[in-house]
């Protein structure tokens, strides 16, 4: 027979771990419903009550799991780019190139802004948000570190380089900031623009700019890109009907 004493104190590590899967499970919840309530409502015409309402849960357990609404969408928004960073890495560093390192993230949230208003709309207030820029930079940077970890090293100034990657994510969240107001502008030429900023910015010269607008708006189109464990082609086609 085993020991009695490991026998509770395995069951009680089996509790915990089934309560932080139910905590995660219930963050979840809230953010799917949140982040569907933005995309129907507007950001800033959805309260939490609105949210509190359709997930069926208290309002207290809301505020248990998420200080905010601007709590919820930097959570929603941040996890997703995290996931999409992370399974590109291998692909990013075969390409030798760091400033598709730098572009890659900022393509994305064009690229989704450009495929609805609304979706703009969600992407411009997270980028309103101090703390959604505070951990947009660091996402950047540690991208940027992972996949080309020369180009961190050596004089480049770590500090400089954070305000240049905070310039950029600015120049991103106005952009998106237009799409949501009836900008209809096509995705490349915009993109060519954001390339043209971003490599001023951080001082790393491009010299064939529409290759490598090309070369990221081919993979970004190509429905194979995942953005929170989905495929950009399947959120976009499966975004909830609107009037």
């Amino acid at each position: 027979m085993g020991n009695p004493d490991m026998q509770d104190t395995a069951e009680g590590k089996a509790a915990k771990k089934s309560a932080e899967e139910k905590r995660e499970e219930a963050r979840d919840k809230i953010k799917m419903a949140a982040v569907e309530l933005f995309y129907l409502k507007g950001y800033e015409n959805t309260t939490t009550r609105d949210i509190v309402l359709k997930t069926g849960i208290l309002n207290g357990s809301l505020y248990n799991r998420f200080k905010s609404k601007e709590d919820i969408l930097l959570s929603a928004v941040t996890d997703a780019l995290h996931d999409f960073l992370e399974d590109s890495k291998s692909v990013f560093s075969k390409l030798d190139d760091p400033m598709s390192a730098i572009i890659l993230p900022a393509a994305i949230e064009l690229y989704l802004a450009s495929s609805s208003p609304r979706l703009a709309d969600i992407i411009y207030n997270a980028h309103r948000s101090w703390a959604a820029v505070c951990e947009y930079v660091d996402i950047y940077e540690k991208w940027f570190s992972d996949v080309f970890k020369d180009m961190m090293g050596g004089t480049r100034n770590p500090q400089i380089f954070r305000v240049r990657i905070s310039a950029i994510i600015g120049a991103v969240g106005n952009v998106c900031a237009q799409y949501a107001h009836g900008y209809d502008g096509e995705y490349r030429d915009v993109l060519n623009a954001m390339v043209r900023v971003a490599s001023s910015t951080v001082e790393i010269p491009v010299f064939n700019i529409t290759e490598l607008v090309d070369r990221i708006a081919d993979i970004v189109e190509s429905g194979d890109v995942y953005l929170g464990g989905r495929k950009i082609s399947e959120i976009i086609s499966g975004l909830p009907k609107t009037d």
